[in-house]
């Protein structure tokens, strides 16, 4: 007889913990504002610092968007995009880039969300005028 109310106590609270978890992937949902910084790049005139990032969340998926400038920041050249997951306990990875017509940027960023906002660590390759470069960088990531 016990062992039949075990069971059923089991059952009953399986759909609960079911439910828990699911909240737990989906609390970090919405739209978010980051400030990415980074290393001033050798052919650069201006730093990269504080620079606007667009980030969103839905269901453990993340897709991130920043402007990308021309050497003297006077220029849109392009758009850095990417994508990545938050898990339950608020790790985040990204990774994404842009190509342009020679030149290219592949982005990684890792981070965990603490308090409602995250700070990430990254890296950036940059090739640039047949060049590669490498630059370190870090977004902060809150709504």
């Amino acid at each position: 007889m016990w062992n039949r109310w075990g069971m059923a106590a089991a059952l009953a609270v399986l759909p609960c913990l079911l439910s828990a978890q699911s909240a737990l992937s989906q609390s970090f949902d919405g739209q978010y504002a980051g400030k990415l910084s980074c290393a001033q790049l050798p052919y650069t005139t201006a730093p990269l610092d504080a620079e606007p990032v667009a980030v969103s969340i839905a269901g453990g998926k993340v897709s991130y968007s920043r402007t990308l400038y021309g050497r003297d920041r006077n220029e849109v050249v392009g758009k850095e995009t990417g994508s990545g997951s938050v898990a339950a306990d608020g790790s985040i990875t990204l990774s994404g880039g842009w190509t342009g017509r020679r030149d290219t940027l592949k982005a990684s960023y890792r981070g965990k969300f603490a308090g409602g906002t995250a700070t990430l660590s990254g890296s950036h390759v940059i090739s640039y005028e047949g060049k590669t470069y490498n630059r370190t960088c870090s977004m902060t990531i809150g709504r």
